[in-house]
């Protein structure tokens, strides 16, 4: 037997070790094609789907190891923070990195506050999580472009617990929703706004069905004694306030059958939420406070 063919077993498994290392680097180079297309385009569209690729993109392989990677997560804040800069919003947002094991960090920051924000996976879903609270702010999910605002920190956050500083969560709150508007005018995403949706034909219902008579008579009177008076629906169970700047408040039952309540609010600019009639009525906002486990609102998805 010739010796070269003796020594080609040897010579082909030296061809698939460097076959594989150039698999790997090559994986590591549209790794960073991606990523600078995420950190550098104005194409906004560009900018959506190279945060989509990353998040589900595995660089490493057998052969190649790239250390202190970013999380799949960690893309998901490179695109929100892209997305609000290239919208030219100012924001109080700043950016941090740091390591964790054999990966790197990336957070939200907020001016002047020890807040600190970051997209984390539970649960196959991905939430953008305040780290002193460990609460959840808002679901995304780039792929099936859905955004959610959740209920349960809504109420923790602005009506259970005590508010440090009033215009530091009104801003969170208003950048936030603006992200919110801008995925919808922008990708088309369907956005559950929660309390802080202004558009006058969003129904908030709530998450329990029935409503106690006491809650509505409880309102009657609240609302009574700080001189608005709750009128009788007309064709339906429930009343409404008229507020002041034309701002009507209503509560009623949406559907008979199975007992769906709800709230709407409705005024001509379609200026206000449910959230900022609560905090501009104090009387509201306790009777809200008084029955919050009744009056909880139902997440759309």
């Amino acid at each position: 037997m010739d010796k070269s063919e003796k020594k080609a077993p040897l010579v082909d498994g030296l061809l698939k070790v460097q076959a594989n290392l150039d698999a790997g680097l090559k994986r590591g180079l549209d790794f960073a094609d991606l990523f600078r297309v995420l950190t550098t385009t104005t194409d906004r569209m560009e900018l959506l789907n190279a945060a989509n690729r990353l998040f589900s993109f595995v660089v490493d392989s057998d052969s190649v190891l790239f250390p202190k990677k970013f999380e799949g997560s960690d893309y998901y804040l490179i695109f929100m923070t892209r997305l609000i800069e290239l919208s030219g919003l100012k924001t109080n947002l700043g950016l941090e990195t740091s390591v964790e094991k054999d990966h790197q960090i990336l957070l939200h920051t907020w001016k002047e506050t020890d807040q600190k924000f970051r997209f984390e996976i539970q649960n196959g879903a991905v939430n953008y999580v305040d780290q002193n609270s460990k609460q959840t702010i808002f679901s995304l999910d780039l792929k099936t472009k859905k955004m959610s605002f959740e209920t349960d920190t809504i109420n923790d956050t602005y009506f259970l617990n005590k508010v440090d500083n009033d215009k530091v969560l009104n801003a969170e709150v208003e950048l936030f929703t603006k992200f919110g508007h801008i995925l919808e005018d922008t990708y088309d995403f369907a956005v559950d706004f929660n309390m802080f949706d202004t558009r006058n034909n969003t129904i908030y219902e709530f998450e329990q069905l029935g409503l106690k008579t006491d809650i509505t008579d409880q309102l009657f009177i609240d609302s009574a004694q700080n001189h608005f008076t709750l009128l009788n629906s007309d064709g339906q169970k429930g009343g409404f306030l008229q507020l002041n700047n034309q701002v009507i408040f209503s509560i009623f039952q949406e559907d008979s059958t199975s007992d769906q309540w709800a709230i709407q609010i409705t005024d001509p600019e379609e200026k206000y939420s449910l959230f900022s009639v609560f905090k501009r009525y104090d009387f509201l906002n306790e009777w809200y406070v008084r029955n919050i486990q009744s009056l909880k609102l139902k997440m759309k998805f």
